[in-house]
């Protein structure tokens, strides 16, 4: 009988530490972890990242550490996309997005490379569609100027209007890093 009085105790008790604990242990909060090298397969520290859900969220920014690792946490189970730059390098030539919502309380990892990139313009100033590409594009410009982020270096662009093919030119563009080339057409 003493026995079953103590395992009525017994058993409330054990209850109660399990509610307890249940209570009191926290999930987990979601969170992103983002590593950036250059390409030199280096780990790169201060490195601005501004993380976002669409181009009119102005988003959180952070700075990498001496690994090359920028955390974000406290997020939402949504879709983020990311931009890291330091310099004239950054990761628009990179992954800029896990390319899936984030799972409540979990991490969700990235990876970055930055290279030194330049913007590229390149305007039709003519009435006519241009044929536009080189080993990277291929497109057909009206009027609309298109506007491309490469990597630093050299690159031969050629362009013909779309009624006359075979008949275009080449332009030798050298991109450098943080500038603005032009390409103007005609």
């Amino acid at each position: 009988m003493k026995k079953n009085i103590a395992l009525l105790f017994a058993f409330p008790l054990i209850s109660l530490l399990f509610i307890k604990c249940a209570k009191t242990a926290q999930v987990n909060d979601t969170q992103l972890l983002v590593t950036l090298k250059d390409t030199s397969g280096n780990f790169v520290q201060g490195v601005t990242v501004r993380l976002y859900k669409s181009a009119a969220d102005s988003g959180i920014t952070q700075i990498s550490d001496a690994a090359g690792i920028v955390l974000f946490p406290n997020l939402e189970a949504v879709t983020y996309y990311w931009l890291a730059e330091k310099g004239c390098q950054n990761n628009r030539n990179s992954q800029i997005t896990i390319g899936r919502p984030l799972v409540l309380g979990t991490v969700g990892y990235g990876f970055s490379i930055l290279s030194g990139t330049g913007i590229l313009k390149i305007t039709n100033n003519s009435g006519e569609p241009y044929i536009v590409s080189d080993s990277l594009f291929n497109i057909i410009l009206n009027d609309t100027p298109y506007i491309a982020y490469p990597t630093v270096g050299s690159y031969l662009i050629h362009s013909e209007k779309q009624s006359a093919p075979g008949t275009g030119s080449d332009s030798l563009v050298q991109v450098s890093c943080g500038d603005t080339s032009f390409l103007d057409l005609p």
